[in-house]
């Protein structure tokens, strides 16, 4: 699935350097840059927001299969690191309010931005507890204020459910599904995902410390109210 379909074309500059191909993607916010790879993709985004010396300050990077998913995780970066006000959001889409839930899914927490909602979390040591109150969406958090007590801020990777007052639910899109070899999984390299593109097509291998994407585990205690 093109989690990128219908979004607006990104304006990138193609540069041919002799054996290396780049696609470049600059404005005064930011610089993202894609380079072919024999076996993938490389990805990354520069800040310019708060630049080193005028020069891009490295945000966040990885490796994909292809330079479709290689954008789309580009798309994500973008729309969930600078506010709405900037004017990439038709660039991002949903890929901006979708994230990886506790579960594996891919969840869409669009629809519950400033709507009233129930959120179930997992806590650490295994047990899920359910919040009411308003949610919003803030860059990489979901931000729930309860009608009575402090704000709380919610990491998606913890997140279990989430229902609206009407009993709507948040929409998932199926997780990528283990290969039956070692640790390679079916699918493709997103953010937060530790593996690297396999060797047959459309395959993660995985090595070291368990994926938070595709081997989520029950997440370690947080810090303050952050759950």
């Amino acid at each position: 699935m093109n989690d990128s379909a219908g979004l607006s074309p990104i304006p990138w500059r193609y540069v041919d350097l002799d054996l290396l191909e780049v696609w470049l993607w600059e404005t005064s916010h930011f610089e993202a840059k894609v380079t072919a790879e024999p076996n993938s993709f490389a990805w990354e985004v520069g800040d310019l927001v708060v630049s080193n010396d005028g020069q891009p300050r490295w945000l966040t990077g990885g490796r994909a299969v292809d330079f479709a998913a290689a954008e789309e995780a580009v798309r994500e970066v973008i729309g969930k690191s600078y506010p709405v006000r900037y004017g990439y959001g038709r660039y991002a889409g949903h890929l901006a309010t979708t994230f990886v839930v506790a579960s594996g899914q891919r969840m869409d927490l669009g629809p519950f931005h400033g709507t009233r909602a129930l959120v179930t979390v997992r806590m650490p040591g295994g047990a899920d507890q359910t919040f009411l109150g308003r949610c919003a969406i803030h860059h990489y958090e979901l931000l729930l204020t309860p009608d009575t007590g402090q704000q709380v801020k919610i990491q998606p990777s913890y997140i279990v459910a989430v229902t609206g007052e009407n009993g709507a639910k948040g929409p998932a899109h199926s997780r990528s599904s283990f290969a039956g070899v070692g640790r390679i999984y079916k699918g493709k390299v997103v953010r937060g995902c530790t593996g690297s593109p396999g060797f047959l097509p459309d395959t993660i291998e995985h090595s070291g410390p368990p994926c938070q994407v595709h081997e989520a585990s029950v997440p370690r205690t947080a810090e303050g109210r952050r759950v």
